[in-house]
């Protein structure tokens, strides 16, 4: 079971209601906060929140983005969407390069890490069939993956001084070339794209976690996930 939490700063009655989002069920519980209601009151509606939801078996909660409240669950845990960004990186850097102009077939992406994780990996994998070059940049076993990527898909594996349309960061550090997806950290920044799934009708300010819950139960098909 996952629980969600709507908020509202205006007066309300609160109460549990089962909603539908994207083929999937949730609890859904309105945090009201009407101007001026005082702090504790404030507390008890949200510790009375995240009881009702832990009571009916939620144990992670949809939250709408920038939820100035999330620091005061106690048990709950928000929905983390980066796994799904990581995931869907190859496709994020595409259109990102597609926006910038460049032609996938004629534009090098660069993948950025502290350490040669799996999710970058995956990535430049995907990625090999699909751009005219691709750039490393990890420290220590980065050169010794990008040969193993030429020698297995041909692809030219270029040095970071050679720059890049986009830049896919998986964390901290490392290069910045062209436009920059910042996939790691608490705000991830997708350089202001936004993915959907056709046929799906999600609310606006949990999108991403919806996206990375369905994509988590399998319900959603790489292919048809639009990038805008």
């Amino acid at each position: 079971m996952v629980g969600q939490i709507v908020y509202r700063r205006e007066k309300g009655r609160a109460r549990p209601e089962f909603a539908e989002l994207g083929r999937m069920m949730v609890l859904r519980w309105t945090l009201y906060e009407p101007p001026g209601l005082p702090r504790w009151r404030l507390e008890w509606r949200l510790r009375r929140a995240e009881g009702t939801l832990l009571k009916a078996g939620a144990g992670r909660v949809l939250l709408p983005e920038g939820f100035p409240y999330t620091s005061m669950l106690q048990t709950l845990k928000p929905v983390d969407p980066l796994p799904f960004w990581q995931a869907v990186a190859d496709r994020l850097a595409l259109r990102a390069m597609e926006r910038a102009g460049v032609r996938p077939q004629r534009g090098r992406v660069a993948l950025s890490a502290p350490r040669l994780s799996p999710e970058l990996r995956q990535a430049a994998e995907r990625l090999c069939p699909q751009v005219r070059g691709l750039v490393i940049d990890v420290p220590g076993v980065g050169q010794d993956y990008a040969r193993w990527l030429h020698l297995r898909y041909g692809l030219p594996v270029s040095p970071p001084s050679a720059g890049a349309e986009v830049t896919v960061a998986f964390g901290p550090g490392g290069g910045r070339w062209g436009t920059a997806l910042e996939l790691y950290g608490e705000r991830p920044d997708l350089a202001g794209l936004t993915v959907s799934a056709p046929g799906m009708d999600l609310p606006e300010d949990c999108t991403g976690q919806m996206l990375a819950l369905l994509w988590e139960q399998g319900a959603l098909e790489r292919d048809r996930l639009i990038v805008t």
